[in-house]
């Protein structure tokens, strides 16, 4: 079966190597690894304490170096994929090797499904690709209304607010609500906009959520430098199988994964990369995703053992901040130091400044994948521009209403991380195996198949098939898990 876009005569008349033509606003290698750093260090980040607690430090440790390990083999195939899609619709009938490269034409995962496996292809990946991204907006907006909530109580208040404790008050959910209605009106404005016209924004937002994170790092490290051994073995020993608790495997294993998946933005991200540095795109997202899981594994780590008690949200923890002592001991004053109200800020301002680097990259994700859905009927009288609009305002509005009306996080974590595992690894290695036998079907060759991205063994349709035959395995195990069988 040819692939649709191939019978397309308009995508053969642009070359895909011009971005004017195309209609790109490019950008370099620095803007591109900013921009896979924003995708990768997201909300997720801040559930990982409270995974590492429930779950254990050990059985949550081992699933993230699975998953990053696993995440870097999925990275690769879904850029193998991207370019084996460019090949496929430049190519022709007397072709016998096409060139299987990256283009400025973006091919979206729904897209890609639909190139290797036709509507069936299509209608699957962009199912599980828009149920996923839903929970992560839905994620995204409760995040920054209850971070924002609780810095307005601190210090306009002086009062405290936890939007996800059982006895928050009513003036606390009303600031949840009203600073809601304040991220809608600004998502919805960023979310229309292209990320080429969000360069010079996300380029700051990236620098800030690296900082913000080695802040909380040192943070934490000071504390338990202070606090000793002995208070991190009480805190430990007063939880139920503190290194591995299977019977919460759902809730370490959803967070973890949500954390480290970023591969179905790619297509948005890498875009954009110039043509001369496209050949670099696997060293960036590589080298973005290696500093991720690491900063992920320490604050996890450090998080889960520096507290009795873990918020599901982690930068909450540094409501209490204070500067003295160990840094959340009281000061003498009553009030925080200078210093710990920077920290303060500083911290609980990085869900918010994530969020909001996140919320449109993902709606513009979401709304790529929608897009291609719409009827006819809809996009011919309204044209390409505001029928990408309506697209992406489809991706966003039902999570923002969710949101409002939904707020328990860990539980959000859970469900979406799970549906992130499907996203971040099955899909990406289905599509290496559907790709794969695509090629050998329609060119004959077991070359034809080959890109520049291809590495030796891993990029095999042997490896690959095993390799995704072991992610359903443990897909199955985690839903299980998730619904209380273990």
């Amino acid at each position: 079966m040819e692939a649709p876009l191939h019978k397309s005569s308009s995508v053969q008349s642009i070359d895909p190597h011009n971005a004017e033509a195309m209609d790109v606003k490019t950008y370099g290698t620095v803007v591109a690894v900013a921009m896979t750093l924003n995708f990768m260090i997201g909300t997720g980040a801040f559930g990982l304490p409270y995974a590492f607690a429930v779950a254990g430090v050990g059985l949550t440790s081992m699933f993230l170096i699975v998953g990053w390990a696993s995440a870097l083999i999925t990275m690769n195939y879904t850029i193998e994929s991207m370019a084996r899609a460019e090949g496929v619709v430049t190519s022709t009938k007397k072709t016998v090797n096409p060139d299987n490269h990256m283009t400025y034409r973006k091919f979206d995962f729904a897209t890609i499904g639909q190139v290797f496996a036709g509507k069936i292809g299509f209608t699957f990946v962009q199912t599980v690709l828009v149920l996923y991204c839903f929970g992560s907006l839905w994620s995204y907006a409760s995040i920054f209304a209850s971070s924002l909530s609780s810095i307005f109580y601190t210090y306009v208040l002086d009062d405290s607010c936890d939007v996800y404790s059982p006895t928050a008050g009513s003036g606390c959910l009303d600031a949840y609500l009203g600073f809601m209605v304040l991220f809608a009106i600004m998502s919805i404005n960023f979310v229309l906009m292209d990320l080429g016209d969000q360069a010079g924004i996300q380029k700051f937002l990236a620098v800030y959520r690296i900082v913000a994170l080695m802040v909380m790092l040192t943070t934490l490290a000071v504390k338990l430098g202070i606090d000793g051994m002995d208070s991190v073995t009480a805190r430990l020993q007063a939880r139920q199988n503190w290194s591995f608790n299977w019977h919460n495997f759902s809730a370490g294993f959803g967070p973890t994964l949500l954390a480290l998946n970023c591969q179905y933005n790619m297509p948005n991200a890498l875009q954009p990369l110039h043509q001369d540095k496209k050949q670099h795109a696997r060293a960036i997202t590589f080298g973005s995703m290696t500093l991720a899981a690491f900063c992920y594994l320490m604050l996890g780590l450090l998080g889960s053992i520096a507290f009795d008690n873990v918020n599901p949200l982690a930068s909450l923890m540094w409501s209490d901040y204070s500067g003295c002592g160990n840094g959340w001991d009281k000061c003498e004053s009553g009030k925080a130091t200078w210093f710990g109200s920077i920290i303060h800020i500083l911290v609980l301002m990085g869900p918010v400044m994530n969020v909001t680097s996140s919320f449109p990259m993902v709606g513009i994700t979401v709304g790529g994948n929608i897009y291609p859905s719409l009827p006819k009927s809809i996009t011919a009288p309204l044209g390409p521009h505001k029928s990408q609009s309506l697209a992406r305002l489809i991706a966003i509005i039902p999570p923002l209403v969710l949101a409002t009306a939904f707020k328990k996080i860990d539980a959000i974590f859970t469900v979406a991380g799970v549906f992130g595992f499907a996203l971040g690894l099955i899909i990406p290695a289905w599509f290496q195996v559907v790709g794969i036998k695509y090629f050998r079907r329609r060119y004959k060759s077991d070359k034809a198949e080959m890109t520049s991205f291809s590495i030796p063994i891993i990029s095999s349709l042997e490896f690959s098939t095993v390799f995704l035959g072991l992610t359903f395995v443990i897909t199955a195990i985690a839903l299980l898990s998730l619904v209380g069988f273990f």
